[in-house]
């Protein structure tokens, strides 16, 4: 068995404590603004405004990496989003939010950029799938738990926003304490360039279903703890609401994933869909009945919602070759950014309209549509259209950079070449 270079279990103690306090933070921002009485289509704003701000430090702050090295833009990053976070509970106030949001989104962007960049540089061909496999479990997991960790304090006061912020601070200790350079052999895949018409041609469910993604995941973690305020749930409750809805993920993304290996990628995406129409359509009713029937409906909402993405990136990859591979993710990662923008807002003004309810008229809509697409692409398939040998599934984060591609297992150091250059002294 092949050991995991000395600096990984470092990043994954940072990763940790950085993804607990954004699982927190995502959760109690929802039911603050409930408590404010903030209006619903404030909640999807300020989630639409830290997708913006995730885009934008996607691509901005490459070159920062590049210029004073991995460490330095970690603390940075630390360092802003610790600031934003406690910045949330000193001032109560829905415009200041959204500015701290749009911060918040683009530390965030670069904190995981240096992880999966740093991650990626020191796997090899033999232990990727594993590193992934852990990276994977350790997201899911932090996440759940800082959505648990609602349960700490009083969501009214202050106190909650500090212990963000603390978490967020605690993310760089380990960095700073261990003498350690960035990553030893960070590589990137050999661009090939792709256009977005070319992409569309080859695999548009891939597209499609990645916008969908973007659309529907972000709309449920930005307004799911608003709706749970809405219609009485308990802090406790809607914090084990959120913290079982994502773990469910966790199995969804094993399951859904070795049985798209099997069968067309395409109709398990429309089977996918469709489970999400039906349970979008019967969580309002169960909500009126018993918390655990509520959880149990919307468990089943939230394993094809989370596992969408991936299934949309792994079918558009079965039609790509190697060299394309990181340049198709980049425009799939835009096109879920463009979904993550636009969703949350909409979602809000549903159900400004129709009430809390309306959110999940929102994603059951939005499924909908996805499946009438899927369904037409497939009967609309052609004849002479050419059998695909699909690659083995692999399941990716809810939120990801560019540079998570290069943690694809599937990817061989042949098909590499170094990146980065990082500066001698970090």
């Amino acid at each position: 068995m092949h050991r995991l270079p000395a600096t990984l279990p470092i990043l994954f103690i940072c990763e940790i404590s950085f993804l607990l306090g954004h699982g927190l933070i995502m959760t109690l921002l929802g039911v603050r603004m409930s408590l404010e009485g903030f209006p619903s289509q404030m909640a999807g704003l300020l989630m639409s405004s830290f997708s913006l701000g995730f885009v934008l430090g996607s691509y901005l702050l490459e070159k920062r990496i590049r210029s004073v090295g991995h460490i330095r833009v970690f603390a940075a990053c630390a360092g802003l989003l610790a600031v934003t976070a406690m910045l949330h509970g000193l001032w109560v106030n829905p415009w200041a939010w959204l500015a701290w949001r749009l911060f918040g989104g683009i530390a965030t962007a670069g904190m995981l950029m240096v992880m999966e960049s740093w991650v990626s540089g020191e796997s090899t061909n033999e232990n990727r799938g594993r590193v992934l496999g852990l990276y994977m479990i350790i997201s899911t997991l932090s996440l759940a738990g800082g959505q648990w960790m609602l349960n700490f304090g009083d969501p009214s006061g202050p106190a909650l926003f500090s212990v963000v912020g603390i978490l967020f601070a605690l993310s760089l200790v380990p960095l700073s304490i261990y003498r350690m350079h960035g990553p030893s052999q960070h590589h990137n895949v050999q661009p090939q360039k792709i256009r977005l018409k070319a992409l569309y041609q080859r695999a548009p469910v891939g597209l499609v279903g990645a916008f969908t993604a973007g659309l529907m995941a972000q709309a449920f973690f930005a307004m799911t703890p608003f709706y749970g305020q809405e219609i009485g749930l308990s802090t406790g409750e809607t914090a084990r609401f959120m913290a079982i809805t994502t773990l469910v993920a966790l199995f969804a993304q094993w399951g859904l994933g070795r049985l798209s290996d099997r069968i067309d990628r395409r109709k398990v995406i429309l089977w996918m869909a469709v489970t999400m129409v039906i349970s979008g359509s019967l969580i309002s009713f169960a909500a009126r009945t018993e918390f655990m029937v509520l959880l149990v409906v919307a468990c089943f909402h939230t394993a094809m919602l989370h596992t969408l993405y991936s299934l949309s990136l792994a079918h558009t990859n079965d039609w790509l070759e190697p060299g394309e591979v990181v340049a198709a993710n980049a425009k799939i990662m835009i096109w879920y950014g463009i979904g993550s923008i636009i969703g949350p807002f909409s979602a809000s003004l549903v159900m400004q309209v129709a009430g809390p309810d309306g959110l999940w008229l929102f994603l059951g809509g939005a499924a909908l549509a996805l499946s009438l697409f899927v369904t037409a692409r497939l009967l609309k398939r052609r004849v002479n259209e050419p059998e695909v040998e699909q690659e083995p599934f692999v399941a990716v984060p809810s939120m990801e950079t560019p540079h998570f591609a290069e943690l694809d297992p599937r990817l061989e150091h042949d098909q590499l070449e170094f990146h980065f250059e990082e500066p001698s002294r970090d």
